[in-house]
């Protein structure tokens, strides 16, 4: 049976194009975008309500921190809400926000194309920046979670010098020679060339 998307899972540091490359693929390509802080988003906001309005520099850290909380559960609640998620859509589905080799695990398991999106500290710098008009404290970068995209299994993408229309087809090429490959695997096995 032909495929007819991919879902997409991103990984990578911050700034390296995630949701440039998620909000394309929403846009462009009818994806719809998940993110697996939806639940700590959730918690968040119950457990520090006066941080809602906070800007995204003051709100990462104590998102972080719920998010390594919420991970230590077996099984994982952040992966048990986007299987609910994956059950009830009927489009690709698009998560900009891997953090570790288990999501990366889960995504692949459950028929994600796993991309690792990175880029220069000078570049994630500038578009941190340009994206939020500050940049996070030290703190941010020494989280676990925020390293942890580096020993995951996936296709690399260097955005470095990449403009964002770029990142995206590259992208684009990549969710493209997914499909053909698994179209070709499926019909060797329709046509018994492979056990």
């Amino acid at each position: 049976m032909e495929r007819r998307f991919q879902h997409v899972f991103l990984m990578g540091p911050m700034g390296a194009g995630k949701s440039t490359v998620a909000q394309y693929l929403r846009r462009e390509m009818s994806y719809v975008r998940y993110s697996l802080a939806t639940p700590v988003d959730a918690v968040l906001d119950i457990a520090a309500p006066w941080l809602k309005d906070a800007s995204k520099a003051v709100r990462r850290p104590y998102l972080q921190k719920v998010g390594r909380f919420l991970r230590e559960f077996k099984p994982n609640p952040l992966l048990l809400a986007a299987e609910e998620v994956l059950k009830h859509t009927v489009s690709p589905i698009v998560i900009d926000d891997g953090r570790t080799v288990e999501e990366a695990v889960w995504a692949d398991q459950h028929g994600f194309l796993v991309i690792i999106l990175t880029a220069s500290e000078f570049v994630r710098r500038r578009r941190i920046l340009a994206r939020d008009g500050e940049l996070p404290d030290g703190r941010t970068h020494e989280d676990m979670t925020e390293q942890q995209w580096q020993h995951a299994r996936g296709f690399l993408i260097d955005t470095s010098d990449l403009t964002e229309d770029e990142m995206c087809q590259m992208v684009c090429a990549a969710i493209e020679a997914r499909r053909l490959a698994m179209c070709k695997r499926e019909e060797r096995t329709a046509n018994g060339d492979e056990a």
